[in-house]
């Protein structure tokens, strides 16, 4: 059944990505921000339990996945394979969730990673069994690997202002650590907002806004739409004043 392996895997691990992707759309409905809804957290425990779910729910009774696979209509196959792994998420981990009335975007993913599941399950089984077959393994196994390059490192570095909302948080840190240094004392609100978007939402074009991460902080002041005062670096024992500048008239 090596075959049957190297379509299961292949299926799951689309399904995973599209776990992924669901669990950041669905939080930045709710949080604005994928680091709002624990995308960091969701990525490793979800890789963590489709790995038991692989052996115990698929491996397990593969002749039965195979059997309903040659039997169903692609339509009913990827539907019931949605509520399979639903079931199997629920049996799992997701009864933790239910206990704790809360976070139910969780059962949206595993929804969705089981339509996919479904979905390239049965076209492969059907359709390109005898293709697949000519493919060694180990590219579908680096699969995975390669979409947490992608998001995790790449996508980042390459399209900062587009991946701040949409990875972990510590990778969105280093969004920040990287695009704050990049601003000065006069430089437009506009910009700094479209870099890092989201994060500074001043009422009528004044404020300020400082943090400190793990091993850096920053303010940043504002006054009539342009940085009036920026400061920044490593954190230490010292904080940073916010202050000076906003009360300034604008010309």
């Amino acid at each position: 059944m090596k075959n049957f392996k190297k379509t299961s895997f292949l299926s799951l691990t689309l399904g995973w990505i599209g776990l992924i992707i669901t669990h950041i759309i669905w939080s930045n409905l709710r949080y604005e921000n994928a680091s709002g809804g624990d995308t960091g957290v969701v990525l490793f425990w979800a890789s963590f339990f489709l790995l038991i779910f692989y052996g115990l729910f698929i491996l397990i009774p593969q002749k039965k996945i195979i059997k309903l696979t040659e039997k169903l209509n692609l339509s009913l196959f990827t539907f019931l394979s949605g509520i399979y792994t639903l079931i199997g998420f629920t049996i799992l981990i997701g009864w933790g969730f239910l206990m704790a009335d809360n976070f139910y975007g969780v059962f949206l993913d595993a929804f969705v990673c089981g339509l996919i599941f479904g979905l390239t399950f049965h076209l492969i089984w059907n359709k390109k069994r005898n293709e697949l077959k000519q493919i060694h393994l180990i590219p579908i196994l680096i699969l995975p690997i390669f979409f947490l390059f992608i998001y995790l490192f790449a996508f980042p570095k390459l399209l900062p202002s587009f991946a701040y909302n949409a990875v972990p948080q510590y990778v969105r840190h280093d969004i920040l650590k990287n695009t704050i240094p990049k601003f000065k004392v006069g430089d437009k609100l506009s910009e700094l907002q479209k870099a890092l978007p989201g994060e500074f939402d001043f009422e009528n074009c004044k404020g300020n806004y400082g943090a400190q991460l793990e091993d850096f902080q920053f303010v940043i002041v504002v006054n009539c739409c342009e940085i009036v005062k920026i400061e920044y670096g490593p954190r230490n024992g010292k904080g940073i004043i916010m202050s000076g500048g906003i009360e300034k008239p604008c010309s």
